[in-house]
């Protein structure tokens, strides 16, 4: 039987870089029902909800119980102010062990100067035990250096002691997930990532 990915993110800065298509906020719904099933709670912060389908299939596995731990949060208006709302809900829940933001800047170009300033913010507002995975559309390789991925604002990121992951597409339906420089091929499925 194949293995679901699993890692422990306890406390991590992750910065997720994105190719189109490849399963970003899969990727953040699989960590989250990973992190509900350890006992945690997750905050989700972003401007619309996941596809219902998607969002059904990974949390099939969880109790009606279970799934009330994962609190959905709108990523609308001033970036500032949504982290001030995560980090009350985070200071007022139980056990949040996991925060995510999903398409929480524009999908091309620079990341905005000041949704940078407010997710570095957050990133030293929250419990040093929760983990903050940051979910966004890689950049264009515009200077020909044939990287597998280009995280935006990467330099940014690595200064403030994030992990600057990738996830991009390669070949027979293998998606190649870089944690920090460590390639996992893995394949995705209903259930989330299993490991190929």
């Amino acid at each position: 039987m194949a293995k679901r990915w699993s890692m422990d993110l306890t406390g991590k800065r992750i910065h997720l870089s994105v190719q189109g298509g490849c399963g970003g906020t899969t990727f953040g719904l699989h960590c989250a029902v990973d992190q509900i099933q350890s006992g945690g709670r997750v905050l989700w912060a972003s401007p619309e909800m996941p596809n219902a389908t998607r969002f059904s299939q990974l949390f099939s596995s969880l109790n009606i119980v279970e799934s009330s731990r994962f609190h959905a949060l709108n990523l609308i208006g001033a970036m500032d102010r949504c982290v001030d709302a995560i980090v009350e809900a985070e200071q007022s829940l139980p056990r949040v062990g996991l925060v995510v933001l999903d398409d929480w800047c524009s999908p091309t170009g620079r990341i905005e100067k000041e949704h940078i300033t407010a997710v570095l913010d957050l990133a030293q507002r929250i419990g040093t035990e929760t983990t903050l995975l940051l979910i966004s559309k890689s950049g264009t390789d515009v200077s020909g250096s044939n990287e597998a991925f280009r995280a935006r604002s990467e330099s940014v990121f690595k200064n403030e002691t994030f992990e600057i992951w990738g996830l991009y597409s390669g070949q027979r339906n293998i998606i190649h997930l870089d944690t920090d420089g460590k390639r996992n091929d893995v394949r995705l499925e209903e259930s989330g990532f299993i490991v190929v």
